[in-house]
């Protein structure tokens, strides 16, 4: 089934101008198509706007990348499943990308290992990657916390995978539950063991 593209264009309305990402999260989600689709799949969907070479570092909009994650599910629905767990799978697999790259720093050092200290640290994490939102954690308990996203477009599954992603980078099973209280409003319970 092709992806809910009524949902992405509310999600295209959400963005303001000068909202971007950087270019190593379209790489790793180009990387994740052509692993799990093949090549042919990865050329069918670097077209148009999405058929230039993307810098890890550079700053791309993010209506770009809201529309590959669109075409992404499209593309590896077969592979994968559903539309969010399609968004789950790019959103673990760019944290994976993420914390080797430009967040070695919050995975490494300032975390230390700590799931509290590196959700603490995530409005630092995400301001390294987009340009765009707020992020506020609320320690729940000694294994839990609340992660509060305001203004961030992308699909709460795809935040998901980055949350429960990141756990388990640090070695950890867990999980994370979206809570949306708007299309960029969205509540995530974390929970580890």
């Amino acid at each position: 089934m092709p992806s809910n593209k009524a949902e992405l264009a509310a999600r295209l309305a959400a963005t303001q101008p000068g909202d971007a990402v950087r270019g190593l999260f379209f790489k790793a989600v180009f990387s994740l198509i052509q692993q799990k689709a093949g090549l042919a799949a990865l050329e069918q969907v670097r077209v148009g706007d999405l058929a230039k070479d993307y810098s890890d570092l550079r700053t791309y909009s993010v209506r770009e990348f809201l529309n590959l994650l669109y075409v992404a599910a499209d593309a590896l629905e077969q592979d994968l499943g559903t539309e969010d767990a399609v968004y789950h799978a790019c959103g673990e697999s760019n944290v994976t990308r993420y914390s080797t790259g430009p967040g070695m720093l919050i995975f490494g050092i300032i975390s230390r290992g700590d799931p509290q200290k590196l959700f603490s640290g995530a409005q630092m994490g995400y301001s390294a990657a987009v340009t765009y939102g707020t992020r506020e954690y609320v320690t729940t308990g000694p294994k839990s916390g609340t992660l509060r996203v305001r203004r961030d477009m992308l699909p709460p599954a795809y935040h998901e995978g980055i949350l429960t992603g990141a756990l388990k980078v640090l070695g950890l099973k867990g999980t994370a539950k979206a809570h949306p209280q708007g299309i960029d409003r969205v509540d995530y319970d974390i929970t580890w063991e």
